[in-house]
């Protein structure tokens, strides 16, 4: 337990108040970090009794492991064992399954994982796919992660017994990232604040999930809601104490920062028509690691790469594998978990090629509409493509029939494998057939699936499909097995050390530290709109990125358009 932390009179004041409490602050601030020394100080005053818990609700995996690390140096044992550190999605899933019954007549609930959702509802509008998750839970109990809040929170309210029950099992709810909140998660806070007390951590200049229902009315809301208490710790930054970079992020909102100089702030632009556009990147990861090295002798050290979308994660990734820089990717699971769905089915048995092909086929559309977050023309045009050949077996055209001769093929190449046994060779092998491939779709199927292993997820898919061999000399019900090891892993609460390089989208380092980041800003893809006076929740989105770092922030823009927040 860390003991030599300054408490100043505002942050003495957090700890002695009772009642509903509203802190907030920048990035960096401490937010968290007296969150937990007010739950010590509630457990030391014996405010929570022996079958109670302080609960910390969070968004993300990755904001619990910063969260479970900061438990680690402030808490004793004794402390930590008194507080559970949860996501909203693993917390009301416990919930719906115990009590999801009080509003629909179902005995098991089954989860549709967002990548199964978005194969399912990828033509729909956003009217037709919200009346269709909704019929999904109705009709045959089975339930997306969207309507994980707004079930438990009917739950809450169709029984004030039940919502009393976990009142009473967690009086104190502290619930991180506030400002982010959608307006289900926000009506379950106000069932549950009824008789818990609620601490709420928020930032509004944070805010980056309005495309997801976050609302800048969110945090007004509750201070008109319930009777509070308001702390605003500002803008000190413990996170890069010393350094300019909070400074810098503050100024990013107002346009105070061009012209300006800070220090652990570096402004760079690349030629982006040279030969190789990227060596300026590949020469700033190798300072930041030089420099982390050698200057700073640090152990263990983690840099960001950041990027604006999914695409561009995938891309550098290439890159930096090409330039042997050893990385790890953090992306969405859509694409490599259709993957290893059509993967594992590929290593069951079958004995009809007939069979094989149409699994192939229906499995295949399933990964195109899945994949990304909306289905592109092109994509749309080869489902349709591929589920009238099922019907009428007729193509059209040379590049129709390649694909029909593409799957035909890895049909019957399936069907001459013999397996080894050892799930990691068998799952290659499976794999390779996808990788010869000249049509498109065939070859996201294999490239979707290399970042299987970077998803964290290989251990667990290992031990399934070994289990299966086991007790079966051959992978039955291997697709099965995968989708349960998928689900499990989403709900893991394990918590993870970021140590190394990782690339991933902004939106993906949110609640994320790290000793350096490196912000790239692709010539064609901007992190702002060229010609268009830049919004709000730009300037917060860019923000947002540069204070992830402790030490050092690197921002590599385009020469011939560089960022107009720069």
């Amino acid at each position: 337990m860390r003991s030599n932390i300054k408490i100043d009179e505002r942050r003495s004041d957090i700890l002695s108040a009772n009642g509903h409490l509203l802190i907030e602050g920048g990035p960096g601030s401490g937010k968290t970090t007296i969150a937990l020394l007010k739950a010590m100080r509630l457990i030391d005053e014996g405010k929570i009794s022996r079958n109670q818990k302080i609960l910390f609700l969070s968004f993300a995996r990755a904001t619990v492991s910063r969260v479970e690390e900061q438990a680690a140096h402030l808490l004793a044992s004794d402390h930590k064992r008194k507080i559970e550190v949860n996501t909203y999605h693993g917390f009301c899933w416990s919930i719906i399954r115990s009590y999801g019954s009080h509003l629909v007549p179902h005995k098991q609930f089954r989860l549709i994982t967002p990548p199964i959702l978005s194969s399912l509802t990828s033509s729909l509008t956003k009217e037709e796919r919200k009346i269709f998750i909704e019929k999904q839970f109705i009709e045959e109990g089975n339930i997306a992660f969207d309507l994980f809040s707004k079930i438990t929170a009917d739950i809450f309210k169709r029984s004030k017994k039940i919502c009393t029950i976990y009142s009473k099992a967690y009086p104190i709810i502290i619930v991180d990232e506030f400002q982010d909140t959608d307006e289900n998660e926000w009506n379950l806070i106000k069932q549950f604040g009824k008789d818990s007390t609620v601490v709420a951590l928020a930032d509004l200049q944070q805010r980056i999930f309005e495309f997801r229902g976050a609302s800048i009315t969110r945090v007004p809301e509750f201070k008109s809601h319930f009777a509070m208490t308001e702390f605003n710790l500002g803008k000190q930054n413990n996170r890069s104490s010393g350094k300019d970079i909070a400074q810098f992020g503050d100024d990013l909102l107002t346009g105070a920062n061009k012209g300006k100089k800070y220090n652990n702030v570096t402004v760079s632009t690349y030629i982006p028509y040279q030969t190789d556009p990227k060596t300026q990147l590949r020469y700033s990861i190798l300072a930041s690691i030089k420099r982390l090295n050698t200057q700073l002798s640090i152990k263990d050290w983690s840099i960001a790469i950041l990027v604006k979308t999914k695409a561009e994660t995938l891309q550098l990734s290439t890159y930096l594998t090409s330039v042997n820089i050893r990385h790890e990717v953090i992306i969405d699971p859509a694409g490599p978990s259709l993957s290893a769905s059509l993967i594992a089915k590929l290593m069951e048995p079958f004995d009809e090629s007939k069979k094989l092909f149409t699994t192939i086929v229906q499995l295949l559309i399933s990964h195109i509409r899945g994949r990304k977050e909306q289905l592109t023309t092109e994509d749309g045009k080869i489902c349709a493509f591929l589920e009238g050949y099922l019907r009428t077996e007729k193509t059209r055209g040379s590049k129709q029939k390649q694909l029909i001769d593409e799957i035909t093929k890895i049909a019957q190449d399936r069907q001459l494998l013999i397996f080894s046994g050892i799930p990691e060779d068998d799952w290659l092998v499976v794999r390779g057939l996808f990788q010869s491939g000249v049509s498109p779709s065939l070859k996201n199927v294999y490239e979707d699936a290399k970042y299987l292993r970077l998803l964290n997820r290989g251990a667990v898919l290992r031990e399934k499909l070994a289990m299966a061999w086991r007790d079966n000399r051959c992978y039955l019900n291997a697709a099965k097995a995968v989708d349960e090891a998928l689900t499990q892993e989403h709900f893991a609460m394990t918590s993870r050390k970021y140590s190394g390089i990782y690339v991933m989208n902004i939106h993906k380092s949110k609640g994320k530290e790290f000793d350096e980041v490196i912000i790239w800003e692709d010539a064609f893809r901007s992190l702002v709109y060229k010609n268009v006076n830049p919004s709000t929740n730009d300037r917060i989105l860019l923000r947002v990125a540069v204070t992830r770092s402790r030490i050092h922030t690197t921002i590599l823009t385009p020469k011939s358009s560089p960022c107009i927040l720069l």
